[in-house]
């Protein structure tokens, strides 16, 4: 694609350059803090995703995590599973980052497989788990800081 930018910095130290340069986010089968940003989440860590974000962009993040096979990440991450209990949770804080939700949704090993990643192919084919996707907006761009560090 003509347009794609990769960014490859961690999210909580984004230059103040990138503020408004994505028209889409996408965030798929995170990691470490990443993960930690978007399941539990994180407000400081979801503004700065925000920050990216031109108005009108769409944002979609797509997670799992298995309490029985990653539970040796649980106190790293310092989280456990997402339950149908804590979607309101996930939806008010997303909002409080300025993201207007559209969805929050489970989506089957199958679906994943038209994400196009090794990680996302692999997790589609082993054992069932829950694998979360969640779609956003960014309605209005917040001021630019002059630092996002």
């Amino acid at each position: 694609m003509p347009n794609l930018l990769c960014i490859a910095e961690s999210a909580e130290i984004l230059a103040a350059e990138l503020a408004g340069v994505a028209n889409r986010l996408s965030v798929i089968l995170p990691w470490g803090g990443l993960l930690r940003g978007i399941a539990l989440p994180d407000s400081a860590f979801l503004n700065h995703l925000r920050l990216l974000c031109a108005t009108d962009a769409t944002v979609e993040f797509v997670f799992s995590y298995d309490e029985r096979r990653d539970v040796g990440q649980q106190g790293r991450l310092g989280f456990a599973p997402i339950k149908e209990s804590d979607v309101c949770l996930l939806a008010d804080s997303y909002k409080r980052a300025g993201f207007r939700v559209t969805s929050i949704e489970t989506i089957s090993q199958t679906d994943l497989r038209s994400y196009e990643t090794t990680w996302a192919k692999r997790l589609s084919f082993v054992r069932p788990r829950e694998i979360w996707r969640v779609r956003l907006t960014v309605s209005i761009q917040p001021p630019v800081p002059h630092s996002v560090t």
